[in-house]
């Protein structure tokens, strides 16, 4: 599994956006060959290894995942996470070459202090294993299906061919953490963004005071992730220009100006979802494109 951690994008046209990838999991190299020649499936690897890719004497930091983990998905969450989920502990992708499915998501707390990042979550019921695959949510859930590991359609194998479909609630979305949650004012945002442009986004709170500090505005270039990869996955962490909470108390809106990323370069033009995060509770996002 391989994602690009999320990019805090810094005010100031000429600063640097560093640029981190996390790459876990996976099988040993011969794996391929014992689950082929002898039906003997070998563990998944457990480790994890985080580098930046735009610095020229870089070095990989390795970490250890809770479990083992091959043929995983990977998701960023709009809050800056990293969701882990899908897949097996042992063997390797192919067509009926992996045993011991991992049904337990694992969140990746990027920020967090080594040794303290990872936590298992509820698990699945369902296998999912070769050929699974997950997307975000507008409403911040993860939509969870797949899982074929045969040659065509198998409903009788111990690992059948896999119709269902899951949405998965990440940790943010317990109905105690609820009151936390803002609600973008759709009517008053700009949908269409300019780079390198000031965007003012609305929000209604139960909150009088947003401390600056613990609000972020994030952008999710949306994906879909198979085999371990996901296409185009990014998130974006907008440079927060003010919190303005004069008016709170006869409207409950918070006004957030936030700076649209410089180019092309960090946020190729297209469709993305827009999130306001509040102590780590995401919004529900909204649509947006920038050109």
């Amino acid at each position: 599994m391989s994602v690009l951690l999320p990019l805090r994008l810094k005010l100031g046209s000429l600063k640097k956006t560093n640029a981190e990838v996390l790459v876990c999991g996976g099988a040993p190299w011969d794996s391929f060959y014992y689950a082929e020649t002898q039906k003997k499936f070998l563990p998944a690897l457990q480790d994890c290894g985080r580098i930046q890719i735009n610095e020229p004497n870089s070095v990989w930091k390795i970490e250890k995942m809770p479990s083992p983990r091959v043929m995983g998905d990977m998701m960023i969450l709009p809050n800056a996470d990293v969701l882990m989920l899908n897949g097996a502990k042992t063997g390797t992708s192919a067509w009926n070459d992996a045993e011991d499915p991992n049904f337990a998501p694992v969140l990746y707390m990027p920020k967090g202090l080594r040794g303290q990042r990872f936590k298992e979550l509820a698990p699945s019921t369902i296998p999912r294993m070769y050929h699974s695959s997950a997307v975000m949510l507008p409403d911040g859930k993860v939509l969870v299906a797949g899982s074929n590991t045969h040659d065509g359609y198998d409903f009788n194998a111990k690992y059948p061919t896999e119709l269902r479909v899951e949405k998965f609630s990440p940790p943010y979305l317990d109905p105690l953490l609820a009151g936390l949650r803002q609600q973008i004012v759709d009517e008053l945002l700009d949908k269409v963004m300019s780079y390198d442009k000031q965007l003012s986004v609305k929000v209604r709170s139960n909150e009088p005071i947003l401390n600056k500090n613990e609000v972020k505005v994030t952008m999710y270039a949306p994906a879909f992730t198979t085999h371990g990869i996901s296409m185009n996955q990014r998130l974006l962490i907008l440079g927060l220009v003010d919190v303005d909470s004069n008016a709170w108390i006869q409207s409950r809106v918070h006004n957030l100006i936030v700076k649209a990323p410089r180019s092309g370069e960090v946020a190729p033009p297209g469709y993305y979802l827009l999130s306001v995060v509040y102590k780590g509770v995401p919004s529900a996002s909204i649509w947006v494109q920038i050109k």
